[in-house]
């Protein structure tokens, strides 16, 4: 039995408006397959995050607010989501993994993710799955500016009592840094398991910069400047650097903008569903 929690948000529609000059050539180009995959997809349901990878232990603190910004955007958009408990879509997972091995298929994400999609909907009727996962890599930072997979975040520097002025002179002689940050991929897949849309997104730096001051040789010596690379705690906590790597990271398959004012979905345990119409708990 798959366990899901539901969420249901009402559907708000909205228009823009753009003016096309007497000039033009041709109308501009229609929605991407992507866009009308999303336009048409009424109930999504959320695999548990890392299914496929190790999640990073650092991150395991964080995963609460991902998940809550991911379900938050698809409600957004009116989308009814199910987001299935990590225990049951874990071991859902591992059962199609050996389906793959004992029919002689090739073992690859692909195959394991349509017969992952094929047992989910024989307990739930859904138009898409999204498989998240979230992931530790390498940044560059140059000055105070780090910049990965389409994000950007200015560095928080601590202690050593040096204003922002003599930390943006040492950070200028200092060159490049690696900075460990955190990114969101998603896999999103269609009733009959292709891939509709693939894309990963910047979600938050999981360091900060310490400045250490020691004064050599007394009030007549010399000031030597140390910088280190300190582990965030939690990992993530920036709840709209969040958001904005979610909403990138489901474009184009959903705008970045919503169509109106989000709202919280309710705290709670996942609850076991059986059909599409079952009622939340």
């Amino acid at each position: 039995m798959i366990r899901t929690r539901p969420h249901r948000l009402p559907f708000l529609l909205f228009a823009s408006f753009i003016a096309i000059p007497s000039c033009a050539t041709g109308p501009p180009p229609g929605p991407s397959p992507e866009q009308i995959a999303g336009q048409q997809a009424k109930t999504i349901v959320v695999a548990p995050l890392n299914i496929v990878s190790s999640l990073p232990p650092e991150l395991e603190g964080s995963t609460k607010m991902v998940k809550a910004a991911l379900v938050e955007h698809l409600e957004a958009h009116g989308k009814t989501v199910h987001v299935i408990g990590f225990r049951s879509g874990r071991e859902l997972w591992k059962d199609s993994i050996k389906e793959v091995r004992s029919s002689g298929g090739k073992q690859s994400f692909e195959n394991a993710a349509r017969v992952y999609v094929r047992r989910i909907g024989e307990q739930i009727e859904f138009d898409v799955l999204i498989v998240p996962s979230i992931f530790i890599q390498n940044a560059k930072m140059r000055s105070r500016t780090v910049r990965w997979d389409g994000a950007e975040q200015r560095m928080s520097i601590e202690g050593g009592g040096i204003n922002s002025k003599r930390a943006n002179l040492y950070l200028g002689n200092v060159g490049k840094l690696n900075v460990r940050a955190a990114s969101l991929f998603v896999h999103v897949l269609g009733r009959d398991g292709n891939s509709i849309h693939t894309k990963r997104s910047g979600l938050e730096i999981v360091q900060h910069l310490e400045w250490r001051v020691e004064q050599k040789g007394g009030y007549s010596g010399t000031e030597e400047v140390s910088q280190v690379l300190v582990n965030d705690t939690p990992a993530i906590e920036d709840i709209e650097m969040v958001r904005a790597g979610v909403a990138a990271a489901l474009s184009p398959f959903l705008s970045e903008e919503v169509p109106g004012p989000t709202q919280k979905s309710p705290e709670g345990d996942p609850v076991p569903i059986e059909t599409s119409d079952a009622n939340p708990s």
